[in-house]
């Protein structure tokens, strides 16, 4: 055989002895992981880890006794076995870990050599072991901003900080400089544009990488468009969604009658003719002549869960279609509106001795589509509405307050035309104890017959226990469920335990019982008291 083909043979032999260890070797962990995303510029170490709990087809290598020792990337080997500094590129540079164990110390990683890290290791028995670590390479740098669009469709989103996967520890901080220790936070969608600042580290950064994350909420793609069709005949109500709808529901508010819309339905003078779910289009047709119950607001909506639906808002004229509203500027001044205005009173129970907070909903409507809304309450803060772009377009505005306050609030809403605020007015009053008293002060002389102190709960609620106790501290327990003996002086007084009065009857008023009286009720758990008082006649 010639000299040359038996050096060619020489070197193929060579080759494949140099690699039948590596294909054969045993597989086993890397500390600190078999994957890392490490900040561009700075470093990483790493080691085989035959002790790190896998189980291997030969016996455990201890640390310390390593043959040999070498690390291949992108294809080129660097022996272990010494101190030598092996540099690859410009800038990185790659050493042995130390003497005892069979790994790396990485400096000033670049971007081009994010790829598979192989560590080879031969034990002193001979055995081949081996480890693969996949290495990302992260470019740390303060991004401004990152705009992420979300479909107004949904009532939450999820913020995810930038390379999430790939870094050792994230935080998310809002507008209200709350922190979430974690790199995805779901939040509601209560405003068309959120702020969020996501702070990430990665192996070997000692500075964060932070992204400001402006969330935008796209226009909803449920949007409707509301028209009206007027004939010799008929009236036509239509809501035309962008997309297919499931189910229709028209509502009139002047009787809370419900239809459903289901194409070619007809229930007397009523009629869906027009409805085409496949099309997102939703009819109502009524007859004429229009019956009183005709006239006013219609809402036709589709009810996506029993919280959440869209739709829109018609005004039925008994003559012609107009909005037809009064309105009231928001500039007005209290002192004049107040002399007008017409507040639904709102009793709330908030009990100081508990933690728990309070919510409570506040909701204006109008017979047309909402442009804005707000709500302003004794302090003037603005609040934000829930789900407005699915409720505007029915003529609705919604807010949570969480532990309202006691006073004047005001939902304001106003149209696309900009006209004049519409102004919906709630008289609220906070409560520390859920009763109050109905008989404050009684003046009376004795002698008198049938006097009586009542106190009641607000919001109806029921009463388990109802006491008195007279001004000589002596405790009288009276229910309407009991019947009191025909000598007895004192009964009970009111409409009833379970519809929330707590009231006392005096036969006959004694000289003992002029003076501070308290109202003992037991609800939900917890005795409350209200004091009283009998005055003699006269004595004011």
């Amino acid at each position: 055989m010639p000299p040359y083909l038996r050096l060619y043979l020489l070197v193929i032999v060579f080759s494949v002895c140099w690699n039948v260890p590596i294909s054969l070797a045993d597989t086993i962990p890397i500390f600190p992981s078999e994957k890392l995303s490490i900040a561009e510029g700075a470093g990483f170490l790493a080691f085989l880890n035959p002790n790190g709990g896998a189980e291997l087809r030969k016996v455990v290598v201890a640390d310390g006794h390593w043959i040999h020792c070498s690390v291949a990337v992108n294809n080129v080997q660097y022996s272990l076995d010494s101190d030598q500094i092996h540099r690859i590129g410009d800038k990185t540079t790659v050493e042995r870990f130390d003497s005892e164990r069979c790994g790396v110390r990485v400096k000033n990683l670049q971007k081009e050599l994010e790829t598979k890290w192989t560590l080879y290791g031969t034990d002193q028995n001979g055995g081949d072991r081996t480890g693969v670590l996949e290495v990302t390479v992260m470019s740390i740098k303060f991004i401004d901003e990152l705009n992420v669009t979300v479909s107004g469709s949904s009532s939450t989103a999820t913020v995810n900080c930038p390379d999430k996967d790939g870094s050792r520890y994230c935080r998310i901080i809002d507008a209200e400089q709350v922190v979430s220790e974690s790199c995805t936070k779901t939040i509601d969608l209560t405003q068309q544009i959120s702020h969020f600042w996501c702070h990430v580290m990665f192996w070997g950064a000692m500075t964060e990488r932070i992204t400001k994350i402006n969330l935008v909420v796209e226009e909803n793609d449920q949007d409707v468009k509301a028209t009206v069709e007027e004939t010799e005949d008929h009236i036509v109500l239509s809501c035309q969604y962008r997309s297919t709808v499931s189910l229709c529901r028209a509502l009139s508010e002047t009787d809370n009658r419900q239809f459903m819309l289901l194409d070619g339905h007809l229930s007397g003078r009523y009629s869906a003719y027009n409805t085409k779910i496949s099309k997102g289009i939703c009819s109502l047709e009524i007859k004429k002549p229009l019956a009183p119950a005709d006239v006013g607001v219609w809402r036709i909506f589709q009810q996506l869960n029993p919280t959440d639906y869209t739709g829109c808002v018609f005004d039925v004229k008994s003559k012609r279609f107009s909005r037809g509203r009064t309105i009231r500027t928001r500039g007005s001044s209290v002192k004049n509106s107040r002399l007008e205005l017409t507040a639904t009173n709102i009793e709330i129970f908030r009990d100081p001795r508990s933690s728990s907070a309070t919510t409570t909903e506040l909701s204006c409507e109008v017979p047309y589509a909402i442009d804005y809304c707000y709500l302003s309450g004794p302090t003037g803060s603005d609040h934000t509405p829930q789900r407005f772009d699915r409720f505007k377009s029915l003529g609705i505005c919604r807010f949570e307050v969480t532990n309202i306050t006691s006073g004047m609030w005001a939902c304001g809403i106003n149209d696309l035309d900009g006209a004049e605020d519409h102004l919906t007015y709630y008289n609220v009053s906070v409560f520390q104890q859920p009763g109050q008293t109905i008989t404050k002060q009684l003046t009376a002389s004795t002698g008198d017959r049938e006097r009586r102190l009542l106190c009641r709960t607000i919001l109806d609620l029921p009463i388990d226990i109802c006491r008195f106790v007279d001004p000589s501290g002596e405790v009288h327990g009276v229910s309407n469920q009991m019947k009191p003996s025909t000598e007895a002086r004192y009964r009970y007084y009111g409409k009833g335990l379970r519809e929330g009065e707590c009231g006392l009857e005096i036969v006959e008023l004694r000289e003992k019982d002029i003076g501070w009286w308290k109202c003992l009720f037991k609800v939900r758990g917890r005795e409350y008291e209200i004091s009283m008082e009998i005055v003699e006649e006269g004595e004011l």
